[in-house]
């Protein structure tokens, strides 16, 4: 007994010696969990007139600019229109010293893409490039089958509706106010005879709703073929969420990466023997052994990874969480990272970050209620983290459904995640700067975007590019991309030309 009893109490001290040394490291890395926001002053507010900007706005809103492909695009297409446009509201920006560029420069004089060139004091230094673009999602027309939803929106999608606190319209979201932000702040500038150290760039696409082929792969083309360097890519893509989990302040997610994208087919071919009538049917039909396939896939999920982006996503924020208990799991990832992971897995928007994503999206298969199909297939849409390949995905859904009977195969057009750009760089740091000096009250935090944007064009070009562009979002608003109602605050919109302005300033001014 009191042999047992001294070994009791061994295995109590030593797992009292285990605990200490477990809040010893809990506390330790807590006490060195130290913000990460760059501490800066804000900036005065540049004065600006607010209704001539609306104005301007509101005329691009109304030209129904929706992505077409370039077979179908003339000299009246409103793509062609829209590039009108913007040489009738900003005429400084096309005459000296601005070089403005067109499909003639691009290989194709219908390619309605514009690049903007502003040259720079040093043309040794290499040029920052903005980005946007004036494509827009079509609006579901009337049908004799489907009432239209133009009637479902409050004002008509190209209205351009002013209410006098929100301008309506499709591109008020994506992307048009990042196109006329951009040029109003480069306006402002060569109106007050600034001139950037750096040569400034700007790239407009009319397709990147389409993958961006004959606009922003072409001007990319373009800039390598003239030996022009890049030393920051500015696009669209992270926003300022006023609504995050864990804050009491608006989260401002700078995108360093994207998520690659690949549609997969999965496909059941069954013998003559086993189609015809449905009275009569086997134990498996095609159909079934697709659905089967379809459960599979989704019950393995591709597994949640905390790291890269996500990693510096939360080292960003843990900080600026006014939970001590979130505070401290943030700190303490090692620990707390599959408790973390649940919760993240909760939310479809905070699962993306998590993982490669499946969302089964078409299924065809038959083609009358009473016969059994020989043939069935289902597309599933697949967004890749960073860290997982296209091979590795399709090797994945093949073990996972694990039948010979159905053929796994890529579609065209897949691209893997892209590469991270560096949190360190003082390409990073200046943008960071710049939110802060604008907004001060947001947390600033990279994040891996789930979209894709024309970024990926000019991934070997330049090392840091990064994707935002400072549009204010409540949960409510993230459904009005490519959806109903889409619409800006008239002050959100005026500020995001204020952060053009002084990101120009910060980046291209030294």
């Amino acid at each position: 007994m009191k042999r047992m009893k001294k070994v009791a109490q061994r295995g109590g001290l030593v797992l009292l010696v285990i605990l200490i040394l477990l809040l010893s490291v809990m506390s330790w890395n807590y006490l060195c969990f130290s913000t990460m926001q760059i501490q800066v002053k804000s900036v005065p507010k540049i004065s600006l007139d607010e209704a001539l900007l609306v104005d301007r706005f509101q005329g691009a809103i109304q030209i129904p600019s929706v992505s077409e492909p370039m077979s179908r695009i003339t000299d009246h297409s409103p793509l062609h229109r829209f590039r009108d446009y913007l040489a009738e509201v900003f005429p400084t920006l096309h005459r000296p010293p601005f070089v403005r560029r067109t499909g003639l420069d691009f290989e194709d004089a219908l390619i309605p893409s514009v690049m903007f060139e502003w040259p720079g004091r040093n043309p040794n230094l290499p040029g920052i490039l903005l980005m946007s673009h004036f494509d827009v999602v079509p609006i579901e027309p009337d049908t004799d089958l489907k009432p239209s939803t133009y009637s479902k929106w409050t004002h008509p999608p190209f209205s351009g509706h002013n209410d006098g606190k929100f301008l309506w319209g499709r591109g008020t979201l994506d992307c048009k106010h990042g196109v006329m932000a951009i040029l109003e702040a480069m306006d402002r500038h060569a109106v007050d005879g600034f001139q950037p150290e750096r040569t400034i760039y700007v790239a407009l696409g009319h397709d990147e709703e389409l993958g961006g082929i004959d606009g922003n792969k072409k001007m990319a083309e373009w800039l390598r073929r003239n030996g022009r360097k890049l030393h920051t890519v500015l696009d669209e893509g992270g926003c300022i969420f006023t609504e995050f989990p864990g804050l009491n302040l608006p989260a401002a997610l700078i995108g360093v990466a994207e998520k690659g994208m690949l549609n997969v087919q999965l496909s059941v071919e069954v013998s003559p023997t086993e189609a015809g009538h449905a009275s009569m049917p086997p134990p498996q039909t095609a159909v079934s052994i697709l659905a089967s396939a379809i459960h599979r896939v989704q019950a393995s999920p591709f597994p949640a990874r905390i790291d890269g982006g996500l990693r510096d996503t939360l080292r960003f924020l843990g900080p600026e969480m006014p939970s001590f208990g979130r505070r401290l799991a943030m700190a303490n990832l090692w620990l707390t990272g599959p408790m973390v992971k649940s919760q993240l897995a909760g939310k479809p928007s905070s699962n993306a970050l998590l993982r490669t994503t499946v969302a089964p999206t078409l299924i065809n298969g038959g083609n009358q209620v009473n016969v059994l199909p020989q043939h069935a297939s289902a597309s599933l849409n697949l967004r890749l983290l960073p860290g997982d390949s296209i091979e590795g995905a399709l090797a994945y859904i093949r073990q996972n459904i694990h039948d010979t009977r159905v053929h796994v195969s890529a579609l065209p057009f897949g691209k893997e995640a892209s590469p991270m750009s560096s949190i360190e760089s003082d390409a990073f740091r200046q943008l960071h700067r710049t939110i802060r000096e604008v907004y001060p009250e947001v947390a600033v935090a990279p994040f891996v975007l789930v979209g894709s944007t024309d970024s990926v064009h000019y991934g070997d070009l330049c090392e840091n590019i990064y994707r935002f562009i400072p549009t204010l979002l409540a949960e409510r608003d993230t459904q009005r991309f490519h959806g109903i109602d889409e619409r800006i605050a008239l002050q959100d919109y005026t500020d995001i030309v204020r952060f053009f302005h002084q990101f120009i300033l910060n980046q291209a001014g030294r």
